[in-house]
């Protein structure tokens, strides 16, 4: 009993001679097992809603870190009628790879816009949209949970709009002005009600197919094949998009590309109107 009361003494006093050990790092996103599968934009034609169908199960988010918000970067005035510019887009986020890509598109100043999935924004996630707007990427509207559009009544179709609409700008303090409904899938009452809310409506002209072939190289083949003026669809939330990443933004740099976001692309969008490339 007294050697265990002097042992509990010098636990107290000076941990009984064991060092103390620090806190296990947290793993980086990139590494994180189990990538987030939602359910996913189209293939083929832009606009026709194909792909993962609606109602996939939507696996809940495995808890990420975030990287420090950087200084804010001002605004840019690119000039797409002269400068062969590419619009990254990346949908269905944010994930547990989304502060990996905004890594590198710092590494290439390349700018994108991601199209956010309102459920999909939990607390740790704060950050991460902060540091998007720091860093001069674009804001979008992807509904709260990415659901087709054309199949819902009017008052659901402005619920899953404005829901994350208001997350938003709680967050950033930014008003989105531009959508991507999911799967492509629109029709006159979208269109209608996107233009009532101020929301340009954003299809694509390349479709890498990443959340149905989840192999890097045809992301970058697809990726790559993007001609001035043009929108290339893709998802952060898949770890093989995010392997494939800083290989196309090589081969779009070696081509002379610039990166911008959907606005910068197009200058004055018109809410409502539908857009996939220049």
């Amino acid at each position: 009993m007294r050697v265990g009361l002097a042992c509990l003494s010098l636990l107290l006093v000076a941990g009984c001679g064991v060092a103390s050990i620090p806190p296990a790092a947290a793993p980086s996103p990139a590494g994180t097992p189990g990538a987030l599968v939602t359910a996913s934009p189209p293939g083929g034609q832009a606009g026709k809603p194909t792909g993962e169908p609606p109602g996939t199960p939507r696996p809940m988010p495995r808890p990420r870190t975030t990287q420090p918000i950087p200084p804010e970067t001002r605004p840019r005035d690119v000039d797409c009628a002269h400068v062969k510019c590419v619009a990254l887009t990346f949908d269905d986020g944010p994930g547990n790879y989304t502060s990996t890509v905004l890594d590198t598109l710092a590494r290439h100043h390349a700018r994108a816009t991601f199209f956010l999935v309102g459920e999909m924004i939990h607390e740790d996630d704060r950050p991460v949209l902060r540091r998007m707007v720091a860093e001069g990427h674009e804001l979008g509207n992807h509904t709260w949970d990415h659901r087709d559009l054309t199949s819902l009544s009017d008052a659901g179709l402005r619920h899953e709009i404005i829901k994350t609409e208001k997350l938003v700008k709680e967050i950033t303090g930014v008003r989105m002005h531009v959508m991507r409904p999911p799967y492509g899938a629109t029709d006159r009452r979208v269109a209608q009600e996107t233009k009532r809310l101020g929301l340009a409506q954003i299809l694509w002209a390349i479709d890498t197919l990443d959340w149905r072939d989840r192999v890097p190289k045809l992301v970058v083949r697809r990726s790559t094949a993007a001609k001035p003026g043009e929108i290339v669809l893709m998802h952060d939330i898949h770890k093989t998009t995010v392997e494939a990443l800083p290989r196309l933004l090589n081969v779009f740099d070696r081509k002379g590309f610039t990166y911008v976001t959907v606005s910068e692309l197009f200058g004055d969008l018109k809410p409502g109107k539908r857009y996939s490339d220049r």
